[in-house]
């Protein structure tokens, strides 16, 4: 599929405030090791994080909107109507996720946006770039982005963050779903 654009990035939209009171209720829950995909077990070859999952409606309240500019401005014009809990990411030293893709259907309903909330300063920790495959020769290397930088793209296309070397990297991530493609 070719598209318009394969992100749309807010920089630096949400403030310290937010980043604060997520990372705090983040850290303040019990986090499991990630999985990979519906079989709900870690596969650290292919993922290594720590996350756990969170519903709070104020958070919601945040983002419901920047969700649909983006889907607006970028040219997708998804139709979707409700999120799935988001998931707060703690990334260590040597975490990453491999190339992958986060389009599936749950509930007879399909993934259609992704959207990365970066949550920590980029100073406090060193690799955990995120890049985007654009095609099947092409990445977009998005890099490291200001803390309060939100990054919606297609959940079809297939994205990866890279090790952590040092320090800790926290996002709260965050998807779209909607009826089947048509």
């Amino acid at each position: 599929m070719i598209l318009k654009a394969y992100s749309w990035i807010f920089n630096k939209e949400l403030g310290d405030f937010f980043c604060d009171d997520v990372v705090r209720l983040g850290r303040e829950t019990t986090k499991k090791r990630a999985s990979v995909g519906h079989s709900h077990v870690p596969d650290t070859k292919i993922r290594k994080s720590y996350v756990c999952f969170l519903s709070d409606y104020w958070i919601k309240e945040w983002f419901n909107n920047y969700f649909h500019i983006a889907n607006k401005n970028a040219g997708w014009n998804f139709q979707f109507h409700e999120y799935e809990s988001f998931q707060f990411t703690e990334y260590k030293k040597n975490n990453f996720y491999k190339w992958h893709h986060d389009s599936f259907i749950n509930d007879k309903l399909i993934r259609k946006l992704s959207g990365i909330i970066m949550l920590s300063d980029p100073k406090d920790y060193e690799g955990g770039e995120l890049e985007i495959k654009t095609s099947e020769n092409t990445t977009s290397k998005i890099g490291k982005l200001p803390r309060g930088t939100l990054v919606i793209f297609p959940s079809f296309l297939h994205h990866r963050v890279k090790p952590v070397t040092s320090g800790t990297r926290y996002s709260l991530v965050l998807w779209a779903r909607g009826e089947n493609f048509k």
